[in-house]
């Protein structure tokens, strides 16, 4: 099944309406059908110091939402971005899923960074979500940033069923590039799926967009310091599983509560 991504990246400030009007001027780019991919907290705002968020802005994200929803809707399209939400009294790194219809996915980051710590509460489960194309579905996951790190999350997301994995960022630190952009080379190879990454655009970044095929191919990277939007198709009958099916579960098994 051939998809169509629409992978950007922009540099986000504190302010949600400047956030949204940015999100919404790089949607205008997509077609119909496509998947639109943007980074780790782009809709709030994102900082190690996460003292901004406040009822205020938990109230702007909340109606920004149903702009979002509207928009998707009249477009036809998917949309998957990262945002703090707030819940029942509680903050969230979540990553959002959008699809038309009023179809809604949440994904609320499992393994928080230490600053997010106290701060945010961490999500409880690992999850894969369907997204529709046509007459054709597809299964699909979303990780963020630190994310990377526990190869363990994406093996168990491969063996659900996930066909693609979306990798949300929000890292900017030029020295550890090399490390993270092999970290997603060899989280596509070793699980056999399609990742697209989005990490906020700066001169710095500290990982690529991009798209990395099941084989460990780059297939697009976005220039890391210029707000863009690429348009890339894939197959993903490219996906694979060889390795998964391999996995020696009577001497590791990694199971999902």
């Amino acid at each position: 099944m051939r998809v169509t991504i629409a992978l950007t990246h922009f540099s986000p400030t504190l302010n949600v309406s400047e956030n949204l009007g940015r999100m919404i001027a790089l949607i205008s780019n997509a077609k119909e059908n496509d998947i639109v991919v943007m980074p780790e907290g782009c809709l709030s705002g994102y900082d190690e110091n996460l003292s901004f968020l406040d009822s205020t802005v938990a109230f702007h994200i909340e109606s920004s939402f149903e702009q979002l929803q509207s928009i998707v809707d009249e477009r036809n399209i998917h949309l998957l971005f990262g945002s703090c939400i707030f819940e029942r009294g509680s903050w969230y790194n979540a990553g959002i899923y959008m699809a038309p219809h009023r179809k809604r996915h949440t994904y609320k980051k499992v393994n928080l960074a230490y600053q997010e710590r106290g701060m945010l509460q961490p999500g409880s489960e690992l999850s894969c979500f369907e997204l529709h194309l046509g007459d054709s579905s597809i299964l699909a996951s979303i990780q963020l940033c630190r994310e990377i790190r526990f190869p363990e999350q994406w093996k168990a997301l491969a063996q659900e069923g996930s066909q693609i994995t979306f990798y949300l960022t929000n890292v900017t630190n030029s020295d550890n590039l090399s490390v993270w952009n092999a970290h997603l080379i060899s989280r596509a190879a070793e699980n056999q799926r399609f990742v697209v990454s989005s990490n906020i655009s700066h001169p710095e970044q500290g990982c690529s967009s991009m798209i990395v095929s099941p084989k460990g191919k780059i297939i697009k990277k976005l220039q890391d310091d210029v707000e863009s939007i690429e348009r890339i198709t894939i197959d993903l009958n490219e996906n694979s599983n060889w390795y998964v099916n391999q996995t020696r579960r009577d001497v590791v098994n990694i199971v999902t509560s």
